[in-house]
């Protein structure tokens, strides 16, 4: 099972779920928020926190990953629940809604990874030339940030987004963490028709929060499932990627 730690009490459990490179503390400005209205469950997700999970196949599948909430809901003996994801939390968050949508009673998605897919994310997982050309790029930074300028120039990505990577890049730590992850979460894509159709069956609240200066996972990438919505709640605030789990906690 994942390793998962409560910051917080309250009458509904909220799973949490962090993005790249964090772990479970980085919830717990939220969960100080949220005191006594609802009960933190935050995640240490896959090659993430001090003692992840093993890894035992090539990809996680989600019949593998519905197994780990299932137990973690077993253990705890929960039944209704919320989600919370962040960036590339923001899979778990729709994997857990999709399989467990009947029991959601609130999914709250904070810039999420997995409704727009990069086709640099499809190119660097979905190929064996993409993984070995993603494997050569992080053992030679230099090259990658030339790549990164490159694409600046042409306009292909903004300026912002080759800063976060190369934050997210920095050590050689973190570059096997990245691709590991990567590599590992690459099947937990979903069709946007059928997961929005599946929501709306169901009466729960549905919110997003996006980062007006956000660059790397903008507003405009929640396009694909909002518009098969028929109810949800959307708030832009004045911030970039970094801090916007901050800025809601803030707000709530």
């Amino acid at each position: 099972m994942l390793p998962v730690f409560r910051l917080s009490d309250g009458p509904v459990p909220l799973l949490a779920f962090h993005g790249i490179g964090q772990d479970h503390r980085v919830f717990e400005p939220l969960a100080r928020a949220l005191e006594g209205r609802y009960a933190v469950y935050a995640f240490d997700l896959f090659f993430h926190g001090a003692h992840p999970p093993t890894v035992t196949d090539d990809a996680l599948t989600k019949t593998a990953y519905q197994q780990h909430i299932q137990d973690f809901l077993h253990q705890y003996r929960l039944e209704r629940f919320a989600v919370v994801g962040f960036s590339m939390g923001g899979r778990f968050a729709l994997a857990t809604a999709e399989a467990f949508a009947s029991q959601l009673e609130e999914l709250i998605l904070l810039a999420p990874d997995g409704i727009t897919i990069s086709p640099w994310y499809h190119l660097a997982t979905h190929t064996r030339p993409g993984r070995w050309l993603f494997r050569y790029l992080l053992k030679h930074m230099p090259l990658l940030h030339r790549f990164g300028q490159f694409f600046i120039a042409i306009g292909l990505i903004n300026r912002s987004v080759l800063k976060f990577a190369e934050s997210t890049l920095a050590t050689a730590e973190q570059r096997k963490q990245v691709y590991d992850s990567w590599v590992y979460f690459q099947k937990l894509q979903f069709d946007h028709r059928v997961l929005s159709a599946l929501l709306n069956q169901h009466p729960l609240r549905i919110r997003f929060f996006a980062g007006y200066f956000d660059q790397v996972l903008p507003v405009s990438f929640l396009e694909p499932l909002t518009r098969g919505l028929q109810a949800y709640e959307l708030t832009v605030l004045k911030t970039g990627h970094n801090r916007l789990i901050e800025k809601v906690a803030k707000l709530l």
